[in-house]
């Protein structure tokens, strides 16, 4: 149900016929969102998939912290810093 695909998700792991990461996944039931929470944000899952994520993310959890914290410096870099004063 896991699948890697070469130029999708940058070839990190997504669940089989989504274009959802792993590590998406994971992001949310880390910030404490409950399996049916994150069905809601994500629909088109079923709660088995879920599931199927979260057992990849505790299998894996080394190589999808590290696409987490990608992540997070990703978005650190993109915001907006007030110019220095002059």
């Amino acid at each position: 149900m896991i699948t890697r695909t070469p130029g999708l998700l940058g070839g990190k792991p997504c669940l089989r016929g989504h274009r959802i990461g792993i590590h998406r996944v994971a992001g949310w039931w880390k910030l404490g969102l409950t399996t049916e929470e994150i069905g809601e944000r994500l629909s088109t899952l079923t709660p088995a998939e879920i599931h199927v994520a979260l057992a990849y993310y505790h299998l894996h959890r080394q190589e999808i912290e590290g696409y987490l914290k990608e992540e997070r410096a990703a978005c650190r870099s993109l915001e907006v810093k007030p110019p220095l004063p002059t």
